[in-house]
């Protein structure tokens, strides 16, 4: 991609970031949300570590496992993506027409759109609660282990997710063009990624074949790499073999996305002149 492509590209994700802070109302929901999420799972495992004879559950002491849940928290809601919301919206209204004639490629519209999203999303949300969160931990309830290279180091590690995130959007989008029943196909698919991906319980409790068999999977890039990268559970050999099967797999599925589109399009019936 040329420079002068790049530039013009780079509009969507300025859009992107400004969507973000023009909604204030949903900023404050999103926080919110990710708020109860992390307080309602704390109270889970408090629970869960009170009535237990260990107090280390799948390599986890309490800290570590507080930690985890406000960072999975914090990370879904940084890497979220609308890519397959506005695909779908494009393709109810009749947008999708307009969009494919104009002289820009569809899906880096819609993935700088999404990484604009992201950047203000990781400022807004992801810094902020990420912040209290970890001094709350740090300080009330004794973790230790955090270190200045792991949050550093933890930065690209969502890059990777959002980017993987968007990659599954767009996939998923084009059934768009084939059903009208996207709702149930939006919250199955966040579902399933979350839950496979370690953003409800670390990927640690997994049976393990399960673990073996998903650490070769895109899932793990999701949540659990960038949260273990933070508390400084993976060393340096597997983040980088973990770095490396994300950067495939994101090649692998946005070819696939890309062979997917160009069979979803031929299904577009413009009528006009």
């Amino acid at each position: 991609m040329r420079k002068g492509q790049i530039k013009k590209y780079l509009i969507f994700m300025r859009s992107g970031f400004q969507t973000v802070l023009a909604y204030r109302g949903a900023i404050a929901l999103w926080m919110v949300g990710a708020l109860i999420s992390a307080v309602l799972m704390g109270l889970v495992w408090w629970a869960i570590y009170s009535f237990s004879p260990q107090t280390e559950i799948a390599g986890y002491v309490f800290p570590q496992m507080l930690m985890y849940v406000i960072l999975s928290a914090a990370v879904g809601e940084a890497i979220y993506s609308d890519t397959m919301g506005q695909i779908n919206e494009d393709v109810k209204w009749g947008l999708i027409g307009m969009r494919l004639m104009k002289p820009i490629n569809y899906r880096m519209q819609l993935f700088f759109t999404a990484m604009g999203s992201f950047l203000a999303r990781i400022i807004i949300i992801g810094v902020p609660v990420l912040t209290v969160g970890t001094l709350v931990v740090v300080f009330g309830f004794g973790l230790q282990g955090i270190m200045w290279y792991n949050i550093l180091l933890f930065l690209p590690a969502c890059v990777l997710s959002a980017v993987m995130f968007d990659t599954f959007g767009f996939i998923f989008g084009q059934l768009a063009f084939r059903t009208q029943a996207m709702f149930g196909v939006a919250s199955m698919s966040q579902i399933v990624m979350s839950f496979l991906s370690g953003g409800i319980v670390p990927i640690a409790l997994f049976p393990l074949w399960a673990q073996s068999v998903l650490y070769y999977t895109p899932f793990p890039t999701l949540v659990s790499l960038p949260v273990r990268i933070f508390l400084g559970q993976v060393g340096w050999a597997e983040m980088l073999i973990g770095f490396a099967i994300s950067i495939a797999w994101i090649v692998a599925l946005n070819v696939l996305a890309h062979l997917a589109y160009k069979s979803s399009v031929k299904h577009v019936v413009v009528f006009g002149g």
